[in-house]
């Protein structure tokens, strides 16, 4: 690429999806010396992606500094309370708040030695899910750093309350001038998958405009399925699907599932073998599950450590493990107790955390299929983390292993359930939208664009219509 990011001291850059912006801020680091550069975006997922890139290119560690917004701003508020009069972090973080905080002690201007001391400047990529919030508090540094933005108007699907969001042209350009828009399709043509790459570019006018998409003119990387209505083979034609991408090694697949509907995407990755959850980062399930088992005492906090059990793993049979254990308490049972019964056993003579690890472990240890490993290990991090502290409760502990994991990302399992909100910022060679029909415009084009090599698209119509 020939576009130099960091010649510009202040401007916005428009870049569709796998058209070079991760690149252009790789080439921009390579070539950068001083302090290290702040480089912000949304999403964990977007965090790990590009610290992946950063790492494949040799970048080194020194010249930047990688974050999602809002965790900047948290660990901003924290570090300067005072200033920023920051929210107690609890089960549910609170955004806004969290952004407020950050701008009041960016805005007070008492920090500006510091911000002006770690940072050489700004770097903000997919701007166009920003908030009003989060656009505020990127003004404010702008004060103080120079700064570029990169994004997709197309690619805005952040929008949970479609008013909280700068418009582009009226507000983002408004702030900072375009200064480069990207146009050639590096994420394919590198994949020696040139046509489908500008395939993927040729459907943007119609998306952006409301207009359908006729699937029957889109190339051989194409594949449209018609989406049965009858359970059992709609659940036929997923497995086909799925079982039908083989990727070559180093090869990923993404499965993009209903958004709005985490359960879903979950039953979707316990009825396929071989598939992984991407959990969303405020592992809510976690936090929730681990309140539960606080709450709890004796059989009970058996039941709530299997229940969380069952939404990680396959084969957890709550009442059959029930009768179970009665049987084996009572010696009537013929059969002596394995290692997880033996485990489960122990909750007869107390109730702690210890045992509540020990359970999980011998689970996760036994012929049972794990299809949640973000959701587990993050559970074995937050007992690892009350057993050592027994002054924490371990939904406390969850928070901590929670906000821990917002610093440091994750890796991306190889198959991957996932929603288009999860998967900003990620690319992969295969891709699978289960249900075309239920996405806008913007998810739609998200979607899409995630896959080098192929695509399988299910849907109602092999014309797709947009609201």
């Amino acid at each position: 690429m020939t576009f130099r990011l960091f010649d510009h001291d202040r401007g916005s850059v428009v870049a569709p999806a796998g058209c070079g912006k991760t690149q252009a801020i790789v080439d921009a680091l390579l070539a950068h010396a001083g302090p290290p550069a702040l480089i912000l975006t949304h999403t964990n997922a977007g965090v790990a992606a590009l610290k992946g890139r950063l790492a494949r290119a040799k970048v080194p560690s020194q010249a930047f500094r990688l974050s999602t917004i809002d965790g900047w701003s948290m660990r901003l508020a924290a570090t300067f309370p005072a200033l920023s009069s920051a929210p107690v972090l609890t089960g549910k973080v609170d955004y806004p708040a969290v952004q407020r905080a950050a701008l009041r002690a960016v805005a007070s201007g008492a920090i500006d030695g510091p911000i002006c001391a770690t940072y050489s400047r700004l770097v903000v990529d997919e701007y166009q899910d920003c908030s009003h919030g989060q656009h505020a508090i990127i003004l404010a540094l702008a004060a103080r750093l120079k700064t570029c933005v990169l994004g997709d108007p197309l690619q805005r699907i952040f929008d949970f309350r479609p008013t909280d969001h700068p418009d582009w042209d009226r507000d983002v350009e408004s702030a900072f001038a375009r200064v480069g828009e990207f146009a050639t399709p590096w994420r394919w043509v590198n994949a020696g998958q040139g046509v489908f790459g500008e395939w993927v570019l040729s459907v943007r006018p119609a998306l952006l405009c409301g207009g359908a998409i006729d699937l029957r003119q889109a190339p051989v990387n194409v594949t449209w399925i018609q989406l049965p209505t009858d359970p059992g083979q709609l659940h036929a034609a997923h497995s086909r699907a799925v079982n039908a991408v083989r990727p070559a090694a180093g090869h990923g697949l993404l499965i993009l599932g209903d958004s709005k509907n985490r359960k879903s995407r979950a039953d979707f990755a316990r009825k396929m073998p071989g598939l992984n959850v991407v959990e969303p980062v405020d592992l809510t399930d976690l936090v929730e599950a681990a309140e539960l088992i606080d709450k709890a005492a004796g059989l009970h906090r058996l039941r709530a450590t299997l229940e969380f059990a069952s939404m990680v793993m396959t084969e957890i049979d709550i009442e059959g493990m029930g009768k179970r254990l009665t049987s084996l308490s009572k010696g009537t049972a013929r059969n002596p107790a394995d290692t997880v019964e033996t485990a489960c056993l122990r909750f007869a003579e107390e109730d702690g955390f210890a045992v509540v690890n020990a359970v999980l472990r011998a689970l996760a240890a036994s012929s049972r299929r794990t299809f949640r490993n973000h959701l587990l290990a993050a559970m074995f991090d937050s007992l690892s983390r009350v057993l050592r502290r027994p002054d924490l409760t371990l939904a406390e502990a969850a928070v901590a292993a929670r906000e821990q994991r917002r610093v440091v990302g994750r890796a991306m399992p190889p198959r991957a359930v996932t929603s288009t909100l999860l998967a900003k910022g990620l690319e992969s060679e295969h891709a699978i939208v289960l249900n075309a029909d239920e996405m806008n415009g913007r998810h739609f084009y998200v979607a899409i664009s995630r896959a080098s090599h192929s695509l399988t698209i299910f849907s109602r119509s092999p014309v797709v219509r947009f609201a």
